[in-house]
């Protein structure tokens, strides 16, 4: 299971100024204890060729948020990430996505997130148009002796700005993570674990996982179908940290109809003689603008 503590967010440290989640140019606001929002605008960068979003970008953004608002949640306790499922359902038409997620349950052995992944306009008068959602569960354990303290006015709004000057994309999310393909019949691809992805324990960041999935499934799924697709939908089940890398992907497809595809993704850790990290199941639809 993957880690996550609320020094991935107040960590003078973390992110670095050359991080993944700076290009995001996300922001995260606390309300209360139970509840958050993180919004980030919709950039060419993190579309697919029909204008839809990545969900690999949109996993990394509810990561955070997810793993920031539990670790609120359960302190002193410390918490691993078990599970994260993204469905989205339309594109944005707006230019900033915005996604609220709410704790639902906080038990003694597991919290369970829900997240509405909506989109925000300028315009306050114009509906937000629900484009997805997500659920996250995360396992609760025992507190450690390094869980961080926590600031006074813990139950206040409270807002984490990761955009610094000179931060954000400059080309294709994919690409700023260091994805190369290796086989795209076959559905294998691989990340490489450097500071650019690291989270603030110095293992893969979780968003990463879902980046090498979508990737692969799609992939794979296309050349099954023999038409471009694109991933819609990723369920993932966390089942040990990325701590040596590179990562890569085993994939197969499961059932293909002819507009849809279901791919398995296994993520390894060729460090660690293909350990199994990941196990993911991908759905994708053919691409409109294939």
């Amino acid at each position: 299971m993957a880690e996550n503590t609320e020094e991935s967010v107040y960590a003078e440290s973390y992110p670095p100024p050359d991080h993944i989640l700076r290009d995001l140019l996300i922001c995260l606001t606390f309300q209360g204890k139970g509840r958050a929002v993180i919004r980030a605008p919709v950039v060419p960068e993190i579309l697919t060729r029909d204008g839809s979003l990545q969900v690999g970008a949109v996993a990394t953004m509810i990561d955070v948020l997810a793993g920031a608002l539990t670790a609120r949640t359960v302190y002193p306790d410390w918490m691993a990430t078990a599970n994260l499922s993204v469905h989205l359902a339309g594109r944005p038409s707006c230019d900033t996505l915005v996604a609220a997620g709410e704790v639902i349950r906080a038990g003694r052995t597991m919290v369970v997130v829900d997240v509405d992944i909506r989109e925000e306009s300028g315009n306050p008068g114009r509906r937000l148009n629900s484009i997805g959602t997500a659920l996250i569960t995360f396992s609760r354990r025992p507190p450690k002796v390094d869980t961080p303290a926590f600031e006074p006015g813990l139950e206040v709004s409270e807002t984490v700005d990761f955009r610094i000057e000179g931060s954000g994309l400059k080309g294709s999310y994919r690409d700023a993570a260091g994805l190369r393909v290796l086989d795209e019949e076959s559905g294998i691809v691989e990340i490489e674990l450097n500071e650019y992805v690291r989270n603030s324990v110095r293992v893969l960041q979780g968003g990463m996982i879902a980046v090498l999935a979508e990737a692969a499934g799609e992939m794979a799924a296309g050349s099954a179908a023999g038409k471009p697709m694109a991933s819609k939908d990723l369920a993932i089940q966390y089942l040990s940290q990325g701590k040596k890398g590179p990562f890569r992907t085993r994939t197969r497809v499961i059932r293909t109809t002819e507009d849809t595809a279901l791919t398995k993704v296994e993520v390894v850790d060729r460090g660690l003689k293909d350990r199994v990290i990941a196990v993911v199941m991908n759905t994708s639809i053919a691409n409109a603008k294939g």
